[in-house]
């Protein structure tokens, strides 16, 4: 595959992914620049292939309540819709990727944020560009946090610590306007989705994004209740946990020292706050941490790509460039994109 070739996939799976973009075939081809042809028989590749299939879907605008969903239509009649597709019948169909639905294997394949990233920028001194880094960097492809929402947190986390209550409006699920107070007791992210969630003694469990109003302590509402909590549930990463298994400790070294990803970074573990290390050594930055959901760990760690090496645990590094081996063996086995 030459560059321009890559160049041109690059560009059409950044704009599937946008969801800012009416993605159907002739909106495609127009904001590349290439032929109806070309992105027709793009997208059939797409849905022939195994993994890129299983986060692909097309919605009909002319029918968007159809019974079967596109995706579902082509695994009926996958030679019919194949040709109905190359014929244009589907031009109009507004197509979508979303990489996160992926199991951990394909996941890292298709993130590719240390491979395919460095791989693109040696491509003859051919750089992606900067608006489809995204493709690549899923650490750019997570729900944005107000500053707001951070000042919320913060006092939220100084409420934990100083055993004091809060107050706040909250909106729910179905947008009805609540007053809620108590006294919060825990504060995670959902690292898939970067989603900020919080606990009170009462055993809520609310969304940070979802508070309406600025959160205000209370010094004098009462006793701290007694609560019975698992003491190992302070080493919780993300929003897994389990009593049974045992923290394990965490080092990596943060080798990309730019400014906007090191506060990224400290963003991401604001709530562990208090428990785990971040540091400046020489000229990188270092993470350590004692943790429960390694899962969740490191689904975080792909999102920084090459920017993060992991040090300890010494099998979580030997998982990650086993997984990076077979992401390179299946691009070097791959007939996907060979007639393209």
């Amino acid at each position: 595959m030459n560059t321009h070739t890559f160049d041109i996939i690059s560009s059409l799976l950044s704009l599937i992914k946008s969801e800012d973009f009416e993605s159907n075939i002739t909106a495609l081809s127009s904001s590349c620049e290439i032929p109806l042809g070309f992105t027709r028989k793009f997208i059939l590749q797409m849905m022939n292939n195994t993994i890129l299939s299983s986060c692909l879907d097309g919605t009909d605008p002319d029918n968007p309540d159809q019974e079967n969903s596109v995706m579902e239509l082509f695994s009926d009649e996958k030679e019919q819709f194949s040709a109905e597709l190359l014929a244009g019948k589907y031009d109009d169909v507004i197509w979508r990727l979303d990489l996160r639905i992926l199991n951990h294997d394909d996941d890292q394949m298709l993130g590719l944020s240390a491979l395919e990233y460095g791989a693109l920028q040696n491509l003859s001194g051919t750089e992606l560009p900067l608006k489809h880094s995204s493709v690549f960097e899923q650490k750019d492809n997570i729900t944005k946090i107000s500053k707001s929402a951070r000042k919320n947190q913060e006092i939220i986390q100084n409420a934990i610590s100083g055993k004091h209550a809060i107050s706040f409006l909250y909106r729910d699920v179905e947008g009805n306007l609540e007053s809620h107070q108590g006294f919060p007791i825990n504060i995670f992210t959902n690292v898939s989705d970067n989603w900020v969630y919080f606990e009170l003694a009462n055993d809520y469990t609310y969304r940070l994004d979802r508070i309406t109003s600025a959160v205000k302590e209370i010094k004098d509402y009462g006793p701290f209740p007694v609560i019975t909590d698992d003491p190992k549930k302070k080493y919780m990463w993300g929003s897994y946990y389990d009593a049974r298994i045992e923290p394990e400790h965490v080092k990596i070294v943060v080798t990309d020292i730019n400014p906007n990803l090191i506060q990224k970074i400290r963003n991401d573990i604001r709530h562990r706050e208090g428990l785990c290390k971040f540091y400046q050594e020489g000229d990188f930055y270092y993470y350590e941490d004692d943790i429960i959901g390694m899962t969740e760990f490191r689904r975080w760690l792909r999102g920084y790509g090459s920017s993060i090496q992991v040090i300890e645990p010494a099998y979580v590094r030997e998982e990650i460039i086993a997984s990076a081996n077979k992401a390179l063996l299946y691009y070097a086995m791959s007939d996907s994109w060979k007639d393209l």
